[in-house]
């Protein structure tokens, strides 16, 4: 059984269902994922999306929930196989000589990136300088890669993530034009943190929500930017880049998308998404003289 209404606390669900109920709308009250949900019958499905709303509207203190319209996706784990891809390379690229070659011939150079090697911007995100670095992108993967998946999808979510950071690359090789190599997935990780914030806006913008609260999650994902990627010996500009191409990207999904694209789309995206890493790193080491 799929709800209506999904994630309510008690109290709103309460609501909702009286709500309903005295719109003369049948709906039945449940448990779902430790929240509440309503499901209601598909006939009644647009009257009673239209009656939540106009609530809602007319009572702009009750937190905004999610319908089936635009609910959250199905938590998806795929960060588990997708982190553990950063170790593998890392152990596979042996520290010394050879770990100084593969920088040099993959990482976001940004001279050479602007002179048209652009799959630097991709085969960079893929490598980095020791252990402590690769597993801080792999929490971060697993942090904020799992919530941008599970709202978008498996497939669309982590070509969004990938896009976000080769954008983000990119714009910072544009910005210093020369003289700058950066290494690492953190700029895909903040692009993964800016999907997030701009779903969560999108979540309010459907519900006409015009509080203050609104921006909280812009302001939440601001101070994430600045503890996390404002260290000394971070790259703050790649960051705040992959930040901005993640939450364009994310906002531009929010207008085209109210829930996850189904089975199929998923798979494509995917496959997009590993062609792109595929064809990067091949264009790096054999076209590109790498």
């Amino acid at each position: 059984m799929t709800p209506l209404f999904a994630g309510l606390s008690a109290e709103v669900a309460q609501t909702y269902d009286l709500v309903l109920r005295s719109a003369g709308i049948p709906c039945q009250l449940y448990p779902y994922h430790g929240s509440w949900a309503i499901t209601v019958l598909p006939p009644h499905h647009r009257k009673a999306l239209k009656t939540i709303a106009l609530y809602l509207k007319e009572n702009p203190s009750v937190p905004p929930t999610e319908h089936n319209d635009g609910a959250p996706g199905v938590i998806t784990w795929s960060a588990l196989f997708v982190a553990p891809v950063l170790a593998v390379i890392h152990w596979a690229i042996h520290p010394g000589y050879e770990q100084q070659v593969f920088i040099a011939g993959l990482g976001a150079d940004a001279g050479k990136i602007v002179s048209g090697e652009l799959y630097r911007c991709v085969t960079a995100l893929l490598l980095h300088s020791d252990w402590a670095h690769v597993v801080s992108n792999m929490a971060g993967m697993m942090l904020f890669g799992t919530v941008a998946a599970s709202a978008c999808g498996w497939g669309v979510g982590w070509l969004m993530i990938l896009l976000s950071g080769a954008l983000g690359n990119l714009l910072t090789a544009l910005w210093y034009r020369q003289d700058h190599v950066a290494i690492g997935a953190s700029t895909a990780v903040f692009g993964a943190l800016g999907i997030c914030v701009a779903m969560n806006l999108w979540r309010y913008a459907r519900h006409s929500e015009r509080s203050w609260r609104m921006w909280l999650p812009l302001a939440g994902g601001l101070a994430l930017l600045g503890f996390l990627g404002g260290s000394p010996h971070t790259d703050l500009m790649a960051h705040l880049s992959g930040f901005g191409c993640g939450m364009m990207i994310g906002a531009g999904y929010g207008a085209c998308r109210r829930r996850p694209w189904k089975a199929h789309i998923q798979i494509l995206a995917a496959t997009a998404a590993m062609g792109m890493i595929v064809l990067s790193w091949f264009w790096g080491m054999y076209a590109g003289g790498g």
